[in-house]
């Protein structure tokens, strides 16, 4: 008998969304608990790490998101063949989750001049710094991260991509085309698409992965 999966996120696309796209593409199915923000207090202490996403397979809940991702990858075949290509596939995803703890950093900052000073030092050193570096795993990869099929840390990119222009209000890998056929590989694939198609609208968001397919 299959797994019983249930996802518990936020109303929001985030560390959940990699997690959702995974289930979906492994045509696995679960239960997609969105947690409005006025629940999160009382929701917060039942969690096994008081945080947010859980994946809870029958019954028992697991946090982590890196965590939850590697195991659902190993179930629908997005992980690596062998123990160098999986160590190559989480250098990419550990390199986007820096990138991203950059992001939150920013977000997080309440002094108004250091904010301002970090978020252009964000946006013309940093993002920049590890975009170059990603294209250039993705163009020695033939348009994958890690390596050359399809794998998690291609979907990981997608998801952080929308995070991207919804941030930054503009398209950050204009420069990086290798970088856009990642996430091509990824919205070509029919059940990812219907998942897109599907799920709910954020209404803060002025970018949907809608629009790219």
């Amino acid at each position: 008998m299959a797994p019983k999966f249930r996802l518990h996120y936020f109303d929001f696309t985030g560390r959940g969304e990699p997690i959702r796209i995974l289930l979906t593409y492994g045509g696995l199915e679960f239960d997609d608990i969105r947690i409005e923000k006025k629940d999160w207090p009382k929701v917060k202490p039942s969690l096994p790490l008081g945080q947010l996403p859980v994946l809870e397979i029958d019954g028992k809940m697991y946090p982590q998101t890196t965590a939850i991702l590697k195991y659902l990858a190993q179930l629908v075949r997005l992980d690596g063949d062998n123990p160098l290509d999986n160590l190559k596939i989480n250098v990419a995803v550990d390199t986007l989750v820096d990138l991203q703890n950059k992001i939150y950093e920013f977000t997080f900052e309440e002094d108004a001049a250091k904010k301002k000073a970090f978020g252009d030092k964000l946006y013309n050193e940093i993002l920049p710094y590890y975009l170059s570096r990603l294209e250039e795993n993705a163009k020695s990869n033939g348009g994958h991260l890690g390596i050359n099929r399809l794998n998690w840390a291609d979907v990981y990119m997608a998801t952080e991509y929308e995070g991207y222009m919804n941030f930054f209000d503009r398209d950050v890998l204009t420069d990086y085309p290798n970088l856009q056929r990642v996430i091509r590989s990824v919205l070509t694939e029919p059940r990812v698409q219907q998942w897109i198609r599907k799920r709910p609208r954020i209404a803060s968001f002025t970018y949907d992965l809608r629009n790219h397919l």
